[in-house]
Formats: structure tokens, C-alpha cells, sequence
């Protein structure tokens, strides 16, 4: 009696737990800070992290970030190959 005990309710709890646990530690990705990229003053392509930004793949003004009082135009990727930022953002406009 006790083998068919442990043969059947050990895995199923230890398979409830596990789900439990991976439904626990998982992160809201709509909360989730997202991953930009910037040029810095030496031309390299540096990612920066940031809540919420309010910009578009297409417009006439440049979507900014500013460090340390300097701007740099906001991008979306970066390059694997070349190292360089690609799909600048821009502002959108009301």
C-alpha cells in the first residue's frame, strides 16, 4: 500500500509544486523594463534600460534619453555583426 502511495501521489505533488514554483518566479513582462540602445561619445553602441518610453519607429524628432545632462537619440536594436545602433526612435507627436 504505501509503494502505490509513493508511486502516484509523490510525483504529483512534487509536479504541483514545480508548476507553483515556475508560475511564482515568472515576471509580468508587461511591467518589465525594456532593453534600448544609445551611441556614446566614443561611437560604440551602448544598451541602457528603461520603464516606459513613449516613441515611435518613424517621425521627424529624435526620441531622447538624457545622461548626465547629455541627450542621445534612442534606438531599438543593435547590430550583431557590425556592433552599430539600428532602428532610431522618434518623438510622437500629439
Amino acid at each position: 500500500m504505501k509503494s502505490k502511495i509513493f508511486k502516484i501521489v509523490l510525483p504529483a505533488l512534487t509536479l504541483m509544486f514545480a508548476i507553483t514554483a515556475s508560475l511564482a518566479f515568472t515576471s509580468n513582462s508587461a511591467d518589465a523594463p525594456e532593453r534600448y540602445y544609445f551611441e556614446n561619445l566614443a561611437g560604440k553602441c551602448q544598451p541602457i534600460v528603461i520603464e516606459e518610453v513613449d516613441c515611435i519607429l518613424s517621425g521627424t524628432i529624435p526620441c531622447t534619453v538624457s545622461i548626465l545632462g547629455t541627450p542621445y537619440q534612442l534606438y531599438m536594436e543593435k547590430d550583431v555583426i557590425t556592433g552599430q545602433c539600428i532602428k532610431p526612435l522618434w518623438e510622437v507627436h500629439p
